[in-house]
């Protein structure tokens, strides 16, 4: 019996430790998890490295060291296309079969189509993301100490929802706590960031109340919220409003939106209109009881409306996924998917946070510790959680890292 994960992140890694417990030591049961990257990557933080708050390799576990027992299989390639109806999964040089099948290869940045958004902005889905970002934001800065024409301190984020704000809060903090202890004033104040949001409010999931907080931390940190206000273009110098306002800058940081990322799919499969896979109750590909999906790559519809896409999400997903495969090897009823919302926590720079969470809203420094809190709890291994708790502790008492990686 083969059971194939396809996707090493939030959903995949869960789908695996949640089989793991049905399968420990089941010789007849060989589970295998492909990856493109060999490493399973903490998204949530990767603002804050970027940001010079945590270590890269706090974020990454090596996806081997997940699976290291019972001998389960990891294979290090890229999906170019699932045969739903022939049970096989196509890798560049290699084929794999498969009796039950988990779909869970996340998403991908959507750049609606926007002239030059692509080739012209930056993203935050990869630690190689986050990695080029933080080297260009060192870069510009040092251009800008040495009085070259190139360096252009302004720098634009587009999309209002949590990831933009909290690296717009993240950013603030950056440039005016940590880089204004080694560059002068003179290039400090040169500084510019600017968040845009197409629609006419910032992280739609919180109450009015925390998203007026939220605003009002924002223009405290000395960031620019353009709300209702779209962009059209993006060049290698600049970037144009619907409004037609031009504004020169060399960092554009798309994180308005995402996309499933799938490969070539053969078979009856029924999509939404973003493109995810529709799954039943019980999170079951239509028409392929033996395939799921879950995470960014599924549409699954509760209350009438499909629910976000999250990692908490994924990860409940994922434990039901298991459960409902072991369900069905051993010819056991299915347990329908419902998912409960536990709440939302986002942090806006050094000691601030909002959240809301089982009706109770909250903000400042209490949510701040109770977002680390959290954050820490969800961290693979206890090795991650230990160094990132330490970085957090200096972070506190030191500048950030400043040093190009």
């Amino acid at each position: 019996m083969k059971i194939v994960i396809l996707g090493g992140g939030f959903g995949g890694v869960y789908t695996l430790k949640y089989l793991h417990r049905f399968f420990h030591n089941k010789k007849e049961v060989k589970l295998i998890l492909v990856n493109k990257k060999n490493y399973f990557l903490f998204t949530p933080l990767l603002h804050e490295f970027a940001t010079g708050g945590v270590s890269l390799e706090n974020l990454v576990e090596p996806v081997r060291e997940i699976i290291k027992c019972c001998d389960y299989e990891f294979i290090h390639g890229e999906v170019e296309k699932i045969d739903l109806e022939k049970k096989i999964v196509y890798l560049r040089k290699k084929e794999i079969k498969y009796d039950y099948l988990v779909i869970a290869l996340g998403s991908k940045t959507n750049f609606y189509n926007i002239p030059g958004a692509k080739e012209n902005s930056f993203t935050l889905k990869s630690l190689d993301d986050a990695i080029k970002l933080r080297n260009h934001f060192i870069h510009m800065f040092e251009l800008a100490a040495n009085n070259d024409n190139e360096g252009n301190l302004t720098f634009v984020i587009v999309g209002g929802g949590a990831t933009g704000v909290e690296l717009a809060g993240e950013m603030s903090d950056y440039f005016y706590k940590t880089f204004s202890k080694i560059y002068s004033k003179e290039v400090i104040s040169k500084v510019k960031i600017i968040l845009i949001e197409r629609g006419n409010e910032l992280i739609s999931q919180f109450s009015p109340k925390l998203r007026q907080k939220a605003l009002e931390r924002l223009k405290k940190q000395n960031i620019n919220v353009l709300l209702s206000k779209g962009v059209v273009e993006v060049g290698e110098n600049f970037f144009k409003l619907d409004d037609g306002e031009i504004i020169k800058t060399k960092t554009v940081i798309w994180t308005a939106g995402i996309e499933p990322n799938l490969p070539e799919i053969i078979g009856n499969v029924e999509r939404d209109n973003k493109g995810r896979l529709i799954v039943n109750e019980y999170l079951q590909v239509k028409n392929y009881e033996n395939v799921f999906a879950i995470g960014d790559v599924c549409c699954f519809v509760q209350n009438e409306k499909p629910l976000p896409q999250l990692a908490q999400v994924a990860v409940r997903q994922a434990e039901i996924t298991g459960k409902n495969i072991f369900n069905l090897i051993k010819n056991k009823p299915l347990e329908k998917f419902i998912y409960k919302h536990q709440g939302d926590l986002i942090s806006l720079g050094r000691f601030f946070a909002i959240g809301e969470i089982k009706g109770f809203a909250f903000s400042g420094f209490f949510a701040w510790i109770l977002w680390r809190v959290v954050y820490l709890s969800k961290m693979i291994s206890n090795k991650d959680k230990i160094k990132t708790f330490i970085d957090w502790l200096l972070d506190i008492f030191y500048p950030r890292d400043s040093t190009e990686t």
